[in-house]
């Protein structure tokens, strides 16, 4: 059989600059992807970090909108940024288009419209009353619909129960229906210091200070780095 030296050496060049791999075999298989972990994240309380980790190319839909969440709740009152603000306003919007869009192609699940009543609740923190209240009406039909599909979902609960904190009593919010949202929610995940800490702030509000600050305290404890657990601590404010 005749040979050609000159094919085989650029043969081998090819292959030791390109070597086989089945992703270039077949273009169509997904590419996979070390997603950041954003409970890690938000122990971290490091913005730069959250920054960096949605510059990443191809992030799962419920990661990158839990990212969002993230980074709007860090730019919240915070004035150490310059136009903090606007950029938190961008990140709720890129996160309720992103949460409308996985609640079309995820039927059923409770998890995007969790997603969306956390991101309407805080645009609605946001924007302030009288211009929020639009966003409080989608944050209570988004987290309805959530506990429609999986009445046990943490996240769904959690959103739940920050809805029934903010919410006036005169349109049925109350401190009570929120702290047996948060309980529940902690039945299910109970390191989740998210969680821990609204669960705190609702005991703070019903004037059960030795829970209230036991939760709070476990909060700062598991992400000591994050501003926000440790201000809920000083303050006693949902800020």
């Amino acid at each position: 059989m005749k040979r050609f030296p000159r094919l085989d050496r650029l043969s081998a060049v090819f292959l030791l600059i390109f070597p086989f791999s089945p992703a270039l075999a077949d273009s169509s298989l997904p590419t996979p992807v070390n997603a950041p972990d954003p409970r890690a994240l938000d122990c971290s309380g490091n913005l730069e970090s959250v920054n960096l980790s949605l510059n990443r190319q191809a992030l799962p839909d419920q990661t990158r909108i839990s990212l969002l969440i993230l980074k709007a709740r860090l730019l919240r009152d915070n004035r150490q940024v310059d136009g903090a603000k606007q950029e938190g306003m961008k990140a709720l919007d890129e996160g309720i288009r992103s949460a409308i869009r996985a609640e079309s192609q995820n039927p059923g699940q409770s998890w995007p419209w969790a997603m969306e009543g956390m991101l309407d609740l805080l645009k609605t923190q946001y924007m302030h009353f009288p211009k929020g209240m639009y966003y409080g009406k989608r944050a209570s039909r988004a987290n309805n619909k959530a506990l429609g599909y999986a009445p046990d979902d943490p996240s769904a609960n959690l959103s739940k129960g920050m809805e029934d904190y903010y919410k006036p009593w005169f349109v049925g919010g109350s401190y009570v229906k929120a702290l047996k949202r948060f309980k529940k929610a902690l039945s299910a995940d109970p390191s989740n210091p998210r969680i821990l800490s609204w669960t705190g702030l609702a005991y703070l509000a019903l004037d059960r200070e030795h829970r209230g600050f036991s939760n709070l305290k476990k909060a700062d404890r598991l992400c000591p780095r994050n501003p926000i657990y440790h201000k809920r601590l000083l303050t006693r404010r949902p800020r």
